[in-house]
């Protein structure tokens, strides 16, 4: 989007004040205002900051309004001047005809009657403005005359906020969805500035990579200083689309419905590896290919309970099994369900099943 720059001058400190403050700059795409107040002043302020449009009294000391616009026209031909009097004067008139100027307004100043002139002014501007080179570039090439249209895409949170809640709640077909139809849509927007929309993307690939590092998908996880890598330097917003298709496409497939779910997987894990003595809910959860929060959680929701919880009931009920089919002794019992400490592979089953593992042992000893 085309910003402009101003420059006022007036050697009276109240128009130059006011039209500072009351102007709707921010609406009419001027992002910088400068100050000078005389016309030698305003001549030096144009040659440092190359305002597009001039805002001028016509009468000033030391170089008229008139005068410093014909110096600046030399080295800006393309400034537009709004000049301000205090004088009906034709002669004035007469000289800001012939400078071409975009607007004679007289004083008192009308804030009205000067926003409608600027208004005019840089909706012009904006219709002849052609886009640069990259611009062009990163919107594929299309329009080589002027961009389709000046629009500037300015919904950036409320598509964080609407991809953030279908990531975290696995809406597959939802945000992809919504990918697509962001392209849609800042492609219309030819007015944004390439830098904006890589910024964009670059915080939309943020919530896949937290996402991809909270579930453990380390095919993208991995990939994470890569994928920023090239989408903090795409060149065209083609590219950048098919990046973040590309990882939000592989990130949902890591989290496909028709795999076993979470708690299928736990309890599948368990029931191979809990005569494993080392065995941890960190070791399950990177076996599983998830991070350890989010397993836990994710368990609990599911089943009610923690992992450990589980981890314990399916040691006891090997061990149960064990003391009631077999004369092991308790040690060795221990060992076979994943404890290492006898001790307290005794105090524990005490606790949970309300009697000794040699009390039961001698209540069901030798049950089919």
């Amino acid at each position: 989007m085309m910003n402009f720059t101003v420059l006022i001058a007036d050697d009276e400190a109240m128009p130059r004040t006011v039209l500072q403050k009351y102007i709707p700059w921010e609406e009419l795409s001027v992002t910088s205002v400068y100050l000078a107040t005389d016309g030698e002043e305003a001549l030096e302020q144009a040659r440092r900051v190359r305002p597009q449009i001039i805002i001028s009294d016509i009468k000033m000391p030391h170089l008229s309004g008139l005068e410093m616009a014909a110096a600046v026209r030399e080295f800006l031909p393309e400034c537009q001047f709004v000049f301000l009097s205090g004088y009906s004067d034709k002669e004035y008139l007469k000289g800001a005809i012939r400078l071409k100027a975009a607007n004679y307004v007289e004083k008192p100043l009308n804030l009205e009657e000067i926003t409608t002139a600027l208004r005019e002014i840089t909706t012009q501007l904006l219709c002849q403005a052609k886009p640069t080179a990259e611009e062009l570039f990163f919107q594929g090439g299309h329009f080589p005359d002027k961009p389709l249209n000046t629009s500037v895409f300015g919904d950036e949170e409320t598509v964080l906020d609407q991809l953030d809640q279908q990531i975290r709640h696995n809406k597959k077909e939802e945000a992809l969805f919504a990918l697509k139809s962001l392209y849609e849509r800042t492609s219309r927007c030819q007015g944004t500035a390439p830098e904006q929309l890589r910024r964009l993307y670059c915080r939309i690939l943020f919530l896949l990579l937290h996402a991809a590092e909270s579930r453990n998908v380390r095919s993208i996880a991995a990939q994470a200083d890569r994928l920023l890598y090239a989408v903090s330097s795409q060149e065209t917003l083609a590219g950048l689309q098919n990046i973040l298709m590309q990882t939000a496409t592989e990130y949902f497939a890591s989290q496909d419905p028709s795999c076993p779910d979470i708690a299928s997987q736990v309890e599948s894990y368990i029931e191979s590896h809990y005569h494993d003595c080392t065995l941890t809910v960190q070791n399950i959860a990177s076996d599983l290919g998830f991070t350890n929060t989010y397993l836990c959680s994710a368990y609990k929701k599911s089943c009610g309970k923690t992992v450990n919880q589980r981890l314990t009931e399916i040691r006891l009920l090997h061990a149960k099994k064990l003391l009631a089919t077999t004369s092991c002794k308790l040690y060795e019992v221990a060992n076979a369900v994943g404890y290492g400490d006898g001790k307290y592979f005794v105090k524990l089953f005490t606790r949970e099943m309300g009697l000794s593992p040699r009390e039961y042992q001698k209540r069901h000893a030798y049950e089919e």
